[in-house]
């Protein structure tokens, strides 16, 4: 007598193994839901870290950009040496703003 599962789609030769794959499968499927679930909430509190960063930068480039500003305007220019690959360079954009 052949024993089948309906949740595997198989067929076993004893009743003990067949519930014995059913567990295992079971087992096997909660682990994965529970993975997933796991890489969601870590996903989500990373997602939240980097538009925290950002809104951060944003704001340190405005207050950059307004300090900038304001020494252009008391003293006419501004003049720096940028070197290596952490040199700020001001947007296009903020260059324009100085000048018109």
């Amino acid at each position: 007598m052949k024993y089948y599962s309906e949740i595997l789609n198989k067929a076993f030769d004893t009743e003990k193994e067949c519930l014995k794959a059913e567990q295992e499968a079971a087992a096997a499927r909660k682990k994965a839901e529970l993975e997933e679930k796991a890489r969601k909430e870590a996903r989500a509190a990373r997602a939240v870290e980097v538009e925290q960063a950002l809104k951060d930068a944003k704001a340190a480039e405005k207050k950059a950009e307004d300090l900038l500003k304001a020494f252009v305007k008391d003293y006419g220019s501004y003049h720096t040496t940028l070197k290596g690959a952490d040199a700020y360079i001001p947007s296009f954009g903020s260059i324009l703003d100085m000048f018109f």
